[in-house]
């Protein structure tokens, strides 16, 4: 059976051949033992902690087939950005001049630092192996972090945030860092944004100008690309705007990739998700609909993508199921329709 839930220290070896696998293409997940082993420890620590209001949490979610034990996937949800360093974007704005010698109005649109998102949940990291491509697992995979937000509200903001990968031309250039970062940072692009995955990006504020850019200035290039996402990013940016993301102009300072938010109340999958308790076994001819599933405190969540029907109050499962969750009869689940 697939399962999601959350990291633990004895994922390390698992985890660290999944990252091998998604490289180079994600940056934070990288092929580092060291730096898995961080975010293992991090992500344990905070399922952990009494929280009434989201800090310095990060919650690492993997995808495990329990046929196997082995670590197919991974997604994970920052609690609250900008708790430890400032979390940095740029804002698209325009600004208009005007002179009245000439008779002639000009607006251009600049490209502004901010830290707009700081305080806002980030839902990041999703990765799922290309075998396991399949059966509704994506759905489950990227749907299950909306799922921990429901379910364990309190520790979680009002706001939500996604980064995606922008726009880069083959052998991995990217037109807008060629533009603007190269300048004042001195190094590939591949390099800062693993850096900045690493480490943090604080060296941002360090050596970034405050001033904005005029992207009128940029080479056509770089111009294009700002708020445009590479095309292996479009299925991603599909799913979150079917969640109910937006772009509200605000870009990565990297590639200019587009940087989409939504209330999380207002999410699709929280907003769908209903609380109910265990019922019962499922009977094998029974109307059932594919139904996404989870259970637990927080530290033994566990979610799933099963057969279910709505019945005696409550909510009948496969057996199958009722034996990997972490809930008995009358106790609460949250699940909602795929």
């Amino acid at each position: 059976m697939i399962i999601v839930r959350p990291v633990r220290e004895d994922d390390l070896d698992s985890l660290y051949d999944l990252a091998r696998e998604a490289y180079p293409g994600m940056t934070t997940l990288p092929p580092d033992r060291d730096a898995l082993a961080a975010k293992i420890e991090l992500s344990s620590t905070s399922v952990a902690k009494a929280v009434e209001k989201p800090g310095n949490e990060v919650y690492m979610l993997v995808m495990e087939d329990t046929a196997t034990g082995a670590v197919v996937g991974t997604a994970s949800v920052i609690a609250s950005l900008g708790e430890v360093e400032p979390f940095y974007s740029y804002k698209l704005n325009k600004v208009t001049h005007k002179s009245r010698v000439l008779d002639k109005k000009v607006t251009v649109a600049t490209l502004n630092l901010s830290n707009h998102f700081e305080g806002f949940a980030e839902v990041a990291t999703l990765f799922l192996s290309p075998a396991y491509r399949r059966d509704g697992n994506g759905k489950l995979l990227a749907r299950s972090r909306y799922l921990l937000m429901a379910a364990h509200r309190q520790r979680f903001p009002k706001e939500v945030m996604a980064d995606l990968r922008g726009h880069y031309e083959d052998g991995g250039r990217s037109p807008f860092w060629e533009a603007v970062g190269r300048h004042f940072f001195e190094m590939e692009f591949a390099e800062a944004d693993v850096f900045g995955a690493l480490h943090g990006n604080q060296f941002i504020a360090e050596l970034m100008p405050t001033q904005p850019v005029y992207v009128n200035l940029l080479p056509a290039d770089a111009q294009a690309v700002i708020g445009r996402v590479n095309s292996a990013g479009e299925p991603a940016l599909e799913l979150l705007e079917r969640e109910g993301f937006r772009w509200q102009g605000h870009v990565d300072i990297f590639d200019a990739a587009p940087s989409v938010d939504a209330e999380i109340d207002n999410l699709a999958t929280v907003a769908a998700t209903r609380r109910g308790t265990l019922a019962g076994p499922l009977e094998d001819d029974a109307a059932a609909l594919p139904t996404l599933v989870a259970a637990g405190s927080i530290d033994r969540f566990t979610a799933c993508l099963v057969p279910a029907l709505e019945a005696d109050g409550g909510l009948r499962l496969p057996a199958e199921a009722i034996e990997v969750l972490p809930v008995g009869p009358g106790e609460a689940l949250w699940y909602t329709e795929l």
